[in-house]
């Protein structure tokens, strides 16, 4: 794959070796320790050119001197970078300033610093031509580099009108020129090229450079990385709305970047996918190896009716009343096929996709319920049939307030929503499961009431019961916690 290489150049960007063999910065104009001068006013003295001179005078001098000079410069920054990258690149484009006369900042651009590093690449290697080493000026148009507004519309028309579309990647160095530029390009690059755009960072060596030696580099790393705080913040607030479909695709450029720092996230988050559509089985098998003693405990053959009192409970907090209402509902009518099953395993037989047969053997438990028999041997396990076995084998079940809400007002509703077009209102889901229902807590513990009468468990929540909760807690607390490595 061929790459295209976008670098910002700023003052900071070229080396000039002197007549003793050392290298000194072209633009560096700072005082050091307060006493030494800085390593321009070396390059400077070197020159015996008049001083004092800008930084875009000194460059421009260079410039028009260039067959002097030219095996005497030399690109600091992106100096390794290229050389060592060079066979990857099919073209370069350097994106320098060149502003107005009257603009105070002129006296730094880098517009001629960057002619210098296009004649060094094309001198440097043979597989590089002029026309594959562009340099696109920033300023002429009075765009302030400093004012980020205008710098993101700015790289905006230049990705779009000025640099193709890659046919590979894109790599992009943006350590020269102000911090409003370099946001400006990832942000609005971002936008446009998502993961296919790249980034490298570079780490100053003083004592390498004064021998010439480019610095050091590290990437090329995912674009996302510098907007991981944003993104971060993106996914606490999907979480908060259980929507594990989007938080997977919007973190899985940083699985890839990461996968060491992220360790079993992925899974995880591949399991909430899963549990969120009702497949709590696959949930289970992607999770189980990460359970505590405890929890694998709460694996019992009950432990998918809470999951489904808990979806139901998640579709209220997503504001989907209808979804609540069925999950809810169906969290105890599954839970009594269950018991039923495993208090009666020889007298209940199951069957794909019917109801089960109650065989007439539970009569020698039961004889309360011979009358529900008649002629028959065995009778479906559904409506009046399962409310009296209930009721013979948990007599508390039949004076239960919980349970009478979901045999009645409860029942009824189900039946409704799932023959009937339209949606639900918060105030008639809590209706229907009683007339003394007025909030979410108290619908929860309704539930949990039921499920808990029916497994002898005794938990005291919705969130204490699930499994998913606990594997949530996780998600949540990984992605608040995270910090990411460049």
């Amino acid at each position: 794959m061929k790459y295209i290489l976008v670098a910002t150049i700023g003052t900071r960007d070229l080396m000039f070796q002197i007549k003793s063999g050392e290298w000194y910065n072209i633009g560096d104009d700072q005082l050091q320790d307060g006493e030494i001068i800085g390593e321009q006013a070396e390059v400077i003295a070197d020159l015996t050119v008049e001083s004092p001179i800008s930084y875009r005078e000194l460059t421009e001098y260079l410039l028009d001197h260039i067959k002097t000079y030219r095996r005497r410069i030399k690109p600091i920054i992106i100096g390794q970078l290229i050389t060592e990258k060079v066979a990857d690149l099919e073209k370069i484009y350097l994106i320098a300033t060149d502003q107005k006369p009257e603009v105070r900042q002129r006296n730094k651009d880098s517009i001629h610093a960057a002619e210098l590093i296009k004649d060094w690449v094309i001198h440097e290697f043979d597989s590089l031509k002029a026309e594959d080493v562009e340099i696109i000026s920033l300023g002429k148009d009075g765009t302030n580099p400093s004012i980020f507004e205008e710098m993101f519309r700015w790289f905006r028309q230049v990705w779009l009108h000025q640099i193709p579309q890659p046919s590979g990647g894109l790599w992009v160095c943006l350590k020269g020129g102000v911090g409003q530029a370099s946001s400006a390009a990832r942000i609005s690059g971002l936008s446009l090229y998502g993961d296919r755009i790249q980034f490298f960072e570079f780490k100053q060596n003083i004592k390498a450079n004064r021998q010439g030696i480019p610095s050091d580099y590290s990437g090329p790393f995912l674009g996302t990385n510098y907007i991981w705080d944003r993104t971060q913040q993106q996914v606490l607030k999907l979480l908060r709305r259980y929507d594990y479909a989007e938080v997977g695709d919007v973190l899985q450029p940083y699985f890839t970047q990461d996968p060491k720092g992220f360790s079993s996230l992925p899974n995880l988050i591949k399991a909430g996918k899963a549990w969120n559509q009702g497949e709590f089985d696959t949930f289970l098998s992607l999770v189980k190896s990460s359970f505590t003693p405890a929890e694998q405990r709460q694996t019992g053959w009950w432990w998918k009716a809470y999951e489904q009192a808990q979806l139901g409970f998640v579709r209220l907090e997503q504001e989907n009343t209808t979804e609540a209402m069925l999950h809810s509902y169906r969290s105890i009518e599954g839970a009594l096929y269950l018991w039923a099953k495993e208090s009666f395993p020889n007298d209940v037989e199951e069957r794909p996709d019917k109801f089960p047969l109650l065989d007439h053997s539970i009569t020698h438990k039961y004889d309360s319920l011979r009358t529900r028999f008649m002629d028959d041997q065995n009778v479906e396990l559904k409506g009046w049939v399962l409310r009296n076995l209930l009721a013979a084998a948990i007599p508390e079940a039949e004076t239960s307030e919980d349970f009478k809400a979901f045999w009645n007002s409860a029942r009824e509703m189900r039946n409704n929503l799932s023959h009937r077009l339209g949606g639900l209102e918060e105030k008639k889901l809590f209706q229907a499961w009683g007339k003394d229902i007025k909030d979410a807590e108290q619908w929860q513990h309704r539930i949990l009431n039921c499920l808990n009468l029916l497994t002898g468990q005794t938990f005291k929540s919705l969130s204490q019961a699930s499994l998913f909760s606990k594997i949530h807690y996780r998600v949540v607390n990984a992605i608040a916690n995270y910090e990411l490595k460049m």
